[in-house]
């Protein structure tokens, strides 16, 4: 009779012991649930890479969910939709969707600063800023490339055609500029890495001697010779507001993560177990265009949330003519 009694003691005392713990681990009592996640296959995808390599991969886990877009319309719609409750966004992009009241949405982090060049073909000598004067140069409609280039030429003096309709056709995102350049017709474009390297190797792959790219300009050299005192924010990572809201220990926990997987992407010392991580989410097809497309972003791909990030995407947005958004708009 002793010893039962001891036992149930024993018992009693470890139900009480695991309930504390479960206090102590979330004490807001709030339980952890998955979250479902959209990522891009550029610069803003590449940051996630490690946190979907160690979440399952693509397949996902109990806390995440992933799927890749091939454009940022699809992704606004399944946000819109209920669908998914992250996304990442060009920072233009999410700032009017928000503005449009299409979705209630917040930004969560700043993911990807700078990664946009100017190529142009064989029969094109392009040394400086100073000799697009005259130049019409090609680019997409939608996303941050446009806007920053447009600035950058205007604070710059410089008087040039900016264009992102070619044969009729309008030039949605950066991959169409991509393919463009790949089959030659575009004399002088815009757009950013990783598409930049992996159109280049494209055009080596295909063996067509006829098509020859070089890449004269970072956007980034232009944008300080003009001035402006703020950094090129093209990417972020938002989220539908009452996701958030009611999730606020999931979010946390999930930009603690996110943080992690940035910086290790972006560290040098890590490139190359980083480029396996890039080609496995399907960011990037294949291993040495993820390597060398890492090693040109460098720190580009970066993180930054709360004061800071709210800072940088108010001055950035006041420069390229975007209406101001509202505080709550800022994930702080």
């Amino acid at each position: 009779m002793k010893k039962l009694i001891s036992l149930l003691l024993v018992a009693v005392i470890c139900l009480f012991t695991l309930l504390s713990c479960s206090d102590t681990n979330d004490s807001s009592g709030e339980d952890r649930v998955k979250i479902k996640i959209g990522y891009m296959a550029g610069p803003t995808g590449m940051g996630m890479a490690k946190l979907i390599h160690d979440n399952g991969g693509v397949q996902g886990n109990e806390n995440y969910e992933f799927k890749k877009f091939a454009d940022t319309q699809a992704a606004k719609a399944e946000l819109a939709a209920g669908k998914i409750d992250l996304i990442c966004l060009p920072t233009n992009e999410a700032a009017i969707y928000f503005n449009n009241g299409i979705s209630d949405i917040k930004v969560l982090a700043i993911n990807c600063l700078n990664s946009l060049y100017l190529l142009s073909d064989s029969n094109t000598d392009i040394k400086s800023l100073s000799d697009l004067n005259g130049k019409t140069i090609y680019t997409c409609k939608n996303g941050t490339p446009r806007l920053i280039l447009e600035e950058v030429l205007k604070t710059n003096g410089i008087t040039a055609t900016v264009s992102y309709t070619y044969n009729g056709k309008e030039i949605l995102t950066p991959a169409e500029v991509g393919s463009l350049v790949v089959s030659g017709d575009l004399p002088i474009a815009v757009m950013p890495e990783p598409i930049v390297t992996s159109s280049l190797l494209t055009i080596n792959k295909n063996g067509n001697t006829s098509i020859s790219y070089s890449v004269d300009l970072n956007l980034a050299d232009g944008w300080k010779s003009g001035g402006i005192n703020t950094p090129i924010t093209m990417g972020c990572i938002v989220g539908s507001a009452d996701f958030i809201k009611n999730n606020e220990t999931t979010i946390d926990a999930f930009l603690a993560e996110y943080k992690a997987s940035i910086e290790y992407i972006s560290k040098s010392e890590n490139r190359d177990t980083a480029a396996d991580y890039v080609v496995e989410t399907g960011v990037m097809a294949a291993k040495p265009a993820a390597l060398k497309a890492l090693t040109n972003l460098d720190d580009a791909i970066s993180y930054i949330d709360g004061s800071q990030m709210k800072s940088a995407l108010v001055k950035f947005y006041q420069v390229i003519g975007i209406s101001s958004t509202k505080a709550d708009f800022y994930y702080e």
